[in-house]
C-alpha cells in the first residue's frame, strides 16, 4: 500500500497522470490518497498516517526534497478597490493553513487595519470570493486565475517569502512500491 497526500492546489493536471502511471505499472498496491491541507499533511506524515506527501513550505527544511519554487503573493480580484481609511478585508482558509499563517504573520507586522471576511476549507470557495472582489488573499503565484491580480505593495501590504512544494517522506524506512511512487513524484514536470 501507498499512502500519500497531496494539497488541492497540487492537483492539476498531474495528479491524474501520475496515479494512472502509477497503477498501470503496480495494478496489485492499493492507493490511499489524502487531499487536505499542507499543515494537516505534514502532521499526518509525522504521525505516520502517510508515506509521502507533498506540501507547501517556507525554503529552507532540511529533509525535503524540493519539488518545485514558487512565491507566496497578494492577491485581489481585477475589480477589487478599498475606501481610503477603510479596514482591509480579506479571505482565507481556515487554520492550520500555511497561507493564512504566512499573511497573519506579515499583516501582524504592519500598520495595515485588517479583518477577516470569508473563510473557506476549498480553494473553489475562497477563489468566488476573491473573483466577487469581496477581499485580498495571499496565494502561491501559479494559483492566480484570470480576473485576478497580484497586489503586492499595494494597500500596505507587506512583501510575501518565497514558497516551494517539496516531497515528504515517512520517517524510517519505505516498502518498494513507496519508493516507486516517490520516484515518479520526483519525476513530475
Amino acid at each position: 500500500m501507498v499512502r500519500f497526500g497531496v494539497p488541492e492546489n497540487f492537483i492539476g493536471d498531474r495528479l491524474p497522470n501520475l496515479l494512472c502511471q502509477f497503477t498501470r505499472a503496480f495494478p496489485a498496491v492499493r492507493m490511499d490518497i489524502s487531499v487536505s491541507m499542507s499543515m494537516d499533511l505534514r502532521q499526518m506524515v509525522d504521525a505516520d498516517e502517510l508515506d509521502l506527501a507533498v506540501v507547501i513550505a517556507l525554503p529552507g527544511g532540511a529533509a525535503d526534497t524540493v519539488l518545485r519554487r514558487t512565491r507566496f503573493v497578494w492577491v485581489a480580484s481585477d475589480t477589487f478597490d478599498v475606501a481610503p481609511g477603510r479596514s482591509l478585508p480579506f479571505a482565507f482558509f481556515p487554520s492550520p493553513c500555511i497561507n493564512r499563517q504566512i499573511g497573519v504573520s506579515a499583516l501582524d507586522g504592519t500598520d495595515v487595519e485588517w479583518h477577516v471576511m470569508f473563510t473557506s476549507p476549498s480553494s473553489q470557495g475562497l477563489n468566488a470570493a476573491i473573483s466577487a472582489g469581496l477581499g485580498i488573499t495571499v496565494m502561491i503565484e501559479d494559483d492566480v486565475l484570470p480576473g485576478m491580480r497580484i497586489v503586492d505593495g499595494q494597500y500596505g501590504l507587506p512583501s510575501l517569502p518565497p514558497a516551494e512544494f517539496v516531497l515528504l517522506r515517512r520517517p524510517g524506512g519505505c516498502t518498494p512500491a513507496v519508493a516507486e511512487f516517490g520516484k515518479l513524484v520526483l519525476e513530475l514536470p
